[in-house]
């Protein structure tokens, strides 16, 4: 049976080596990391992570692990399995998991061994395919943003034409996103689950009335023969 002791030090280990692989990575020294802890309010001193990557620290904790990501840009998985960098891990004292179970595991996309309670279930699967309809929104808008920058700067009628349809159409799905974003929000509360907080510029999806996508009009231009612009509020 693995020691406790020699398993948290592997852990600990795992954690030092992404910490000093995405710090060199990133250009960063030790110091760097130190400041941008300290900036993004949990400061972690340039002797302690120089402790831990070289190996004199025998634990490390989930404050760390989080500050530290954020720090270096990677999700904090990443410091708990290594991901393409061996076939297994030994996430578990003395139990053996592909990269990839160990993966889904930690993610929450797979139990280990037994299967969750029906609440925890329901949890994780309403979140995350809620978490992928936002998404999809969120990439709607971008694209329809980006359209109507072009409506605003095309010269030629036929090319604004063709933008204004386009941008029309993601509006037509911006629409269908909302309203499946806003059933997603409202079923989860009716099963008692809280939805996960929407971004500031989304927040109009939780008031009961809100205006819906306007379509951009199909002006031609003016006689000074200057483009009429897309609307650019969303």
């Amino acid at each position: 049976m693995t020691n406790p002791k020699d398993w948290q030090a592997g852990v600990t280990g795992r954690v030092a080596e992404a910490v000093r692989r995405f710090r060199e990575e990133r250009g960063m020294s030790a110091q760097d990391v130190a400041a941008a802890c300290a900036k993004l309010g949990y400061p972690i001193a340039r002797n302690v992570i120089a402790n831990l990557e070289n190996g004199r620290r025998s634990s490390v904790d989930v404050a760390e692990v989080l500050v530290l990501a954020k720090v270096l840009d990677v999700p904090p998985v990443v410091f708990l399995v290594p991901l393409g960098e061996v076939g297994e891990v030994e996430l578990l004292p003395g139990l053996m998991y592909s990269t990839g179970e160990a993966l889904q595991w930690v993610c929450g996309e797979q139990p280990f061994d037994h299967e969750p309670t029906n609440d925890l279930e329901l949890r994780f699967s309403a979140i995350r395919n809620y978490s992928e309809t936002l998404r999809g929104l969120q990439k709607t808008i971008s694209s329809s943003e980006e359209f109507r920058r072009k409506v605003a700067t095309a010269r030629d009628p036929q090319t604004r034409e063709a933008n204004v349809k386009l941008v029309n159409q993601f509006d037509e799905i911006i629409g269908d996103y909302s309203q499946d974003v806003q059933d997603q929000r409202s079923t989860m509360r009716r099963k008692g689950i809280t939805p996960p907080a929407l971004p500031s510029e989304l927040a109009y999806l939780d008031l009961s009335h809100h205006d819906d996508w306007g379509h951009v009009s199909k002006e031609t231009p003016d006689e000074s023969g200057s483009q009429p612009a897309a609307d650019e509020e969303i």
